[in-house]
């Protein structure tokens, strides 16, 4: 039995799938490129499988983890896996792993805020920093090239649905058709290096 963690990217349509509905679609293209997961114990048996923390329809991710257990796995057992995968979805690397829980090491994450058509400015990233600090933990922001940058913790509370929503408020934009958003990264924060570190 192998811990098999990867980091993958979600882009594309295929970011308007549900979050829930990713164990599905990465099980079932596991099972046509012929892995063979570990399922859970009990009266409803289900593949393993263990996801970061989640990601809003429409948002690309970048850098995303996600834990799978297998009865097996080789040196070909990625490509394979990538091969039967939908477009918009590629696993980029893997590692074997075990010990501390996926959910246990994602408290960081770095999003790029992008308006359609126009640049963020001081005053959106003031209402960006205002909405993180309400509801999790800001350890980063700036302005980059008319983009905002955020790195931010307690993930579970502040998503990109909160972000949105203070720009919002504030006659920033109308709404998500106004901006296009992008999760860079997710991982452990380190406070020593101020960066994230990467998962796998």
């Amino acid at each position: 039995m192998a811990r098999i963690r990867i980091i993958f990217e979600k882009k594309g349509w295929i970011t308007f799938l549900n979050h829930q509905d990713l164990p599905v679609l990465f099980s079932r293209a596991a099972r046509r490129a012929g892995l063979s997961q570990e399922f859970t114990q009990g009266f409803s048996p289900h593949p393993r499988i263990s996801l970061g923390p989640a990601l809003a329809a429409g948002v690309e991710g970048l850098q995303e983890p996600a834990d799978f257990w297998f009865n097996e796995w080789d040196d070909t057992s990625l490509v394979r896996w990538n091969d039967k995968l939908p477009e918009g979805i590629s696993i980029l690397k893997y590692a074997e792993t075990e010990g501390v829980l996926l959910s246990k090491l994602t408290e960081a994450a770095l999003y790029r805020i992008s308006g359609v058509n126009f640049e963020l400015d001081s005053e959106a990233l003031n209402a960006l920093k205002k909405e993180v600090e309400r509801t999790g933990t800001l350890y980063e922001a700036f302005i980059d090239k008319g983009s905002a940058v955020l790195i931010l913790g307690g993930l579970e509370n502040c998503g990109a649905g909160n972000l949105v929503r203070s720009l919002k408020e504030e006659g920033i934009c109308e709404g998500w058709k106004d901006l296009y958003l992008v999760r860079e990264s997710v991982g452990t924060w380190d406070s020593v290096s101020g960066t994230i570190v990467p998962l796998v």
